[in-house]
């Protein structure tokens, strides 16, 4: 309520009269990590947002690679932007604004329901959300249809499993010709890989962030961690992370794995590619749901800022329809605007939006502990070593649980 009252007594918009000419007076600093790339579209935007309100100057400031040491640099001087790009809420939500009763309050104007709660969710700290979804993708399977046509395997059909994926990949298997059904990385994303032990069952870390042991070494994340070392050791995957072998990327584009699993920000590449692809959904262990990670970029807002208001109408602004319909290097946040592009019926764009709309129940590690950097350092090394054949998933699970325990008090 105390920043409401602060919003409420905010000037909306300010402006000095000289001779008749309305001078701008209110300026608010939106800071991106886009450089050149995409970088056109924030200004777009931010033309369009003036436009509908004279007297009001949206100052673009591209951090690019150098986003994180320049956001933190501005905090700490007490300067930061007023709106900014966010993920790392762990890092920042301290600094931030939050939007739980201002998104209560302008529920209606902005239409809520039409975005997923499985975006928002990836705002929260505490059940407290730090930002408002602006772009996302999910996981899906990419497969190039010209392999599976030569080789006669069946493409992968909604509904398949892992027995599924791995009795495929099995058929591609050419050691001489260095072609594989798929890759499997050494040294995966732990972000991304959680959405792995979420499909059978369980996750690194329970619900309250408060325990890892018999949730990082369950027998189901004992399971899905042989299970790829095992893919890697039969040769029904292709190790990469380590040695001389390429990335997953780079071989899918190079005609050498028939599946590559990953996400949206793979699909233009494989396009310029010139492959002829299919999207499928992840696959299932046995009859578990499945759930995808949700990488998104949201839009956040400094507690601090010196017009509060203003930047929550930009905010505002950012995730409404015309505003997404300019975003084009992401998915749509918006499932109306989804919808009117036919992208919920398009066979590639549709797996992203189905698995999108059954993974709203879990929550990223990163977020439900402050100490998960350290503990995810023992969870990596145990990952690594278990798919270069240095023991089994079990007993490096318990030793990076073992190791973590002092960072969980």
């Amino acid at each position: 309520m105390k920043n409401l009252k602060k919003l409420a007594l905010a000037s909306a918009v300010a402006a000095l009269t000289i001779g008749g000419t309305a001078v701008a007076e209110d300026v608010i600093r939106f800071a991106t990590w886009n450089g050149e790339e995409n970088l056109e579209i924030q200004y777009e935007i931010a033309k369009l947002f003036e436009a509908e309100n004279p007297g009001v100057k949206v100052q673009v400031e591209s951090y690019a690679d150098g986003y994180d040491k320049k956001l933190i640099a501005a905090f700490g001087a007490g300067s930061p932007p007023d709106v900014m790009y966010m993920w790392n809420y762990p890092k920042y939500y301290k600094s931030l604004l939050p939007l739980d009763d201002l998104m209560a309050r302008d529920a209606e104007e902005m239409n809520l329901s039409d975005i997923p709660a499985a975006l928002i969710n990836t705002t929260r700290i505490d059940g407290k959300a730090y930002g408002m979804p602006a772009g996302f993708t999910t996981h899906v399977v990419f497969y190039n249809k010209d392999m599976f046509a030569a080789a006669g395997v069946e493409e992968p059909k909604e509904g398949w499993t892992w027995a599924d994926l791995r009795e495929k990949a099995a058929k591609f298997r050419d050691k001489e010709g260095k072609t594989y059904g798929i890759a499997v990385s050494a040294k995966p994303d732990p972000f991304d890989f959680e959405q792995f032990l979420w499909s059978n069952g369980t996750r690194f870390i329970s619900q309250d962030g408060k325990t890892i042991d018999g949730f990082m070494n369950s027998p189901e994340a004992v399971e899905v961690l042989d299970m790829f070392a095992e893919m890697a050791r039969n040769e029904e995957a292709v190790l990469v992370g380590v040695g001389e072998n390429s990335s997953s990327s780079a071989l899918f584009k190079g005609g050498k794995i028939a599946m590559f699993q990953s996400a949206m920000w793979s699909k233009a590449g494989i396009e310029a590619a010139g492959i002829n692809y299919g999207v499928a959904h992840l696959p299932s262990f046995g009859d578990k749901p499945v759930h995808s990670s949700v990488p998104a970029s949201a839009m956040s807002v400094a507690k601090d800022g010196k017009n509060l208001e203003l930047a929550w109408k930009y905010v505002k602004f950012f995730s409404s329809p015309a505003a997404v319909k300019l975003r084009t290097n992401d998915l749509p946040i918006r499932t109306s605007v989804a919808e009117e592009l036919n992208m919920t019926s398009d066979p590639v764009f549709k797996p992203f939006f189905d698995i999108l709309a059954v993974s709203d129940r879990e929550t990223n590690a990163f977020l439900k502990h402050e100490n998960w950097g350290k503990i995810q350092t023992n969870l990596e090394r145990a990952i690594e070593a278990t798919m270069l054949g240095k023991g089994d998933a079990k007993t490096n699970l318990d030793d990076a649980v073992a190791r973590s325990a002092r960072h969980l008090n």
